[in-house]
């Protein structure tokens, strides 16, 4: 009871002289804020240290760097953590996979003990990716002085790696992911020349500027239809890993004038189905039931005509298709989804494959060299996939394509037919597709107004 009472007048003492408790409070936070002081300026100079900054702060980050380094690059920074850390040195080395080679091999050329292996398939779950190594994969091993294993590095997929790492004397393995990230870049050009070579001055790929040409092919005739003075502009997304670009992605909006016609089109992912299209941007869709032209790049050397004199025959007849001319081996691709009807040769055709869209259209493709393996007689296309490659077989003087649209067997002039169109943007959805394509088309409107104002300036 007496110790009770002497805390409860401890307490009634304290509660009596408060100004003494704020002054011994104010002199402690001086004090602390003095220590505290002396600490960040010790830390600024350490800060100081030569390299200090350009060495990784993890090890988890040296991982990832590991896969976009040189083998150099990555055993100088290696070399400049170990001093730092005040560690033995240790040496990276990287094994390629060859065709029959196993984990065992590998360690083996890298005169690396089967004990050594044992342990990094112990080191846990994630390891057994190593069980199913691929020709060319690249496999980087960090060994200490005494040829240890002291880490792995294995890519996964290009979003993922196998880290392999001893922590406190035991390899561990981890599947780590890498920093993908996403971002939008532009491009524009004016073509004087070419297609491909205005896309090479606006720095862009080839694989953006067909995809730019799939894009708009349904209406623009890229073998025919291209003139001086027509320009284009694109928005597309570009693909980064911790930080380094590895490859270009979709392409988000895009415009395309054509002998003074403006064609635009957007990305846009239907939210029901989950099914991703271009569209213009009242909601359209660019995509047709055929293609407009069934190879790339390619000049026109016949037209559709009821009277074309024959360069073999020697006569004049009718010509009801359009010709092609492209080099051989051209891969050839069928124009609308359907079923192969007739495979096989036939007459001054050559080798020829005829394909049947629904009741109504049927499109053939004759002179080929080649045949797509897979494409068999009753099988299912896709629009766009190769069915064959340009060849000279039949009746033909060089190689080229002939083209043949008939509608109701009633053969139609392929570049003038009209196409018929994919469906529309469903009403429903129209407010969405408004929503979220208007930021996109914004984008592109800055491209055309920074041209615009950029010709301004030089008159």
């Amino acid at each position: 009871m007496a110790l009770i009472n002497k805390d409860f007048r401890y307490e009634a003492k304290r509660e009596r002289h408060p100004a003494l408790r704020w002054a011994l409070f104010t002199l402690g936070t001086a004090v602390l804020g003095a220590v505290l002081a002396k600490t960040t300026s010790t830390d600024v100079a350490s800060d100081k240290l030569p390299a200090f900054k350009e060495v990784e702060q993890s090890k988890a980050e040296i991982a990832r760097l590991s896969f976009q380094l040189t083998l150099p690059e990555l055993q100088a920074k290696q070399e400049i953590l170990d001093e730092i850390n005040h560690e033995s040195s240790k040496q990276w080395r990287e094994f390629k996979v060859k065709s029959g080679d196993s984990l065992s091999k590998l360690f083996k050329r890298a005169d690396m003990s089967q004990q050594q292996l044992k342990e990094v398939m112990g080191s846990g779950e994630a390891a057994k990716k190593l069980t199913r190594i691929f020709p060319d994969d690249v496999i980087r091993v960090l060994t200490d002085e005494e040829g240890v294993l002291q880490a792995l590095r294995y890519e996964i997929d290009p979003e993922a790696y196998l880290l392999v790492e001893r922590e406190y004397g035991e390899l561990v393995a981890k599947e780590q992911k890498h920093v993908i990230e996403t971002r939008t870049a532009h491009a524009k050009g004016k073509i004087d020349s070419s297609l491909f070579l205005a896309a090479n001055e606006a720095g862009i790929s080839e694989n953006i500027i067909m995809e730019l040409a799939g894009i708009f092919g349904w209406d623009i005739d890229f073998a025919l239809d291209i003139r001086k003075g027509d320009s284009f502009k694109i928005l597309y997304e570009e693909i980064y890993r911790n930080g380094e670009k590895v490859k270009n992605g979709d392409i988000l909006a895009a415009e395309f004038v054509n002998d003074s016609d403006v064609y635009r089109a957007v990305r846009y992912t239907n939210p029901q189905t989950g099914r991703t299209e271009y569209f213009t941007p009242d909601g359209k869709s660019l995509r047709k039931e055929f293609l407009r032209t069934p190879v790339n790049f390619t000049r026109i050397s016949s037209r559709f005509t009821t009277k074309r004199y024959h360069p073999v025959l020697h006569k004049f007849r009718s010509h009801k298709g359009v010709d092609y001319a492209a080099k051989r081996g051209t891969p050839i691709r069928v124009a609308g989804d359907g079923k192969v009807s007739f495979k096989g040769r036939k007459g001054g055709y050559g080798r020829v494959i005829m394909v049947q869209h629904g009741s109504k259209y049927t499109t053939v493709y004759a002179h080929l060299n080649s045949y797509n393996r897979k494409v068999r007689v009753g099988k299912k296309v896709k629009q766009g996939q190769t069915i064959g490659y340009v060849g000279s077989s039949g009746l033909a003087s060089g190689p080229h394509l002939h083209y043949e649209f008939r509608v109701n067997g009633v053969h139609r002039n392929p570049l003038t037919v009209r196409l018929p169109s994919s469906e529309p943007v469903p009403e429903r959805y129209l407010a969405d597709f408004e929503l979220t394509t208007s930021p996109v088309f914004a984008q592109l409107d800055l491209l055309t107004r920074d041209t615009q104002l950029a010709l301004a300036e030089t008159e």
